[in-house]
């Protein structure tokens, strides 16, 4: 699955190598939102789930590296015990109406009966676009 790619360039006095496709040279997987749906819903059957699932914990297992999962409301609960404990888990929350808020606002996620959880926004890491502006093949 994992084939190994090193490409080399010359930055200013120095070599800069970059490697990948061996999991012991990776310090973290990160595995998005739309992989795991597509991976627990079982695209292509239980043998291909299986052979996903594994490959996350043969990762675990073989390595000490780091994986996170992004998980959402449908996934969450479909997540493996073994994976969930494990796993970094992000879990996301589709709302567009947290745009409306001021830095100095509160975000809220009630979980029933005294299980709240708040950040204020300006706390929160924002992520757009542009913080990709400089993922490129070298």
């Amino acid at each position: 699955m994992f084939n190994k790619v090193k490409k080399s360039i010359q930055y200013g006095a120095h070599q800069l190598t970059i490697e990948t496709g061996e999991i012991a040279t990776y310090p973290h997987f990160y595995f998005t939102i739309e992989y795991v749906k597509k991976m627990l819903d079982g695209a292509g059957g239980a043998t291909v789930k299986d052979l996903h699932v594994n490959q996350i914990r043969k990762i675990l297992d073989s390595s000490y590296n780091v994986v996170t999962l992004e998980a959402d409301s449908q996934t969450l609960k479909k997540i493996p015990t073994d994976l969930f404990n494990r796993c970094h888990i992000i879990y996301r929350v589709q709302d567009d109406a947290l745009q409306y808020l001021k830095d100095t606002d509160t975000f809220s996620v009630d979980a029933g009966w005294y299980r709240v959880s708040q950040v204020t926004k300006c706390n929160m890491m924002h992520i757009n676009p542009d913080n990709y502006k400089f993922d490129e093949e070298l």
